[in-house]
């Protein structure tokens, strides 16, 4: 009798465990002869413009200055890959997606009840970007949907990140899980020994930003206190 032989299947989820643990041990070992992967990552992109970032943090986050394929003035949606750029810190999950505009301040006013507002209906990460009074740019990749909470929320896919004028990236330290907390009179973002990695007031106005342990930052803006001229809150399309 002819033994029997099984067949197995991996399933979508098990595919991006995968990526996001092994990074495909198992598919270097059984498919070397496959067709090799682009030198690049897969470039998530921003479907509408952006009123925060400028010139200079869209070639950044896209095609920056030193790389073969930077032009000083892209063309289309601003890109979110590059190598050393914002996209490679972002995880793995969210590789090809685009990013919708789901609040900005220009249009849906300087409030954060409006901005929890807009975030309903979404649970999946949210790319923070907003500028203050001295052009400064700076945010933060929260790895769930921003909302309103009576502790701190997320996981150490959070992280900050600044424009000064270089992008800096501020990951998790491990020292805390004070990732995310969200109430009607403010949005926190990181904290230790009473200080916060990013905070935001309820009106949107004015916000600061200090050292924390959560993400051993540097202060995100020129100052530890600032106003916000413009915020924008992306969310997977």
């Amino acid at each position: 009798m002819k033994g029997l032989r099984w067949h197995y299947t991996r399933l979508p989820s098990q595919a991006e465990d995968d990526l996001s643990g092994k990074e495909g041990e198992e598919e270097e070992d059984e498919k070397e002869e496959a067709v090799p992967a682009p030198e690049d990552p897969v470039e998530p992109q921003l479907v509408e413009a952006s009123q925060v970032m400028g010139a200079s943090e869209i070639r950044q986050v896209g095609h920056g200055p030193g790389s073969k394929d930077f032009n000083p003035e892209p063309e289309g949606p601003a890109r979110l890959s590059h190598p050393s750029q914002l996209s490679l810190h972002l995880p793995p999950r969210v590789t090809g997606h685009s990013w919708s505009l789901a609040f900005c301040t220009s249009r849906d006013g300087f409030s954060l009840r409006s901005l929890y507002r807009r975030m309903e209906g979404h649970s999946g990460p949210v790319l923070l970007v907003l500028r203050d009074q001295d052009g400064q740019m700076f945010g933060a990749f929260s790895s769930s949907a921003l909302r309103l909470s009576k502790g701190f929320y997320g996981t150490g896919e959070t992280f900050l990140f600044s424009f000064s004028p270089q992008l800096k990236v501020f990951k998790w330290t491990g020292n805390n899980s004070f990732f995310v907390k969200g109430d009607l009179d403010s949005l926190m973002m990181g904290s230790g020994s009473g200080q916060f990695g990013l905070w935001l007031d309820g009106d949107l106005y004015r916000g600061g930003s200090h050292p924390c342990a959560t993400f051993n930052n540097e202060v995100l803006a020129r100052q530890e206190q600032f106003c916000i001229m413009e915020l924008e809150a992306w969310a997977l399309s």
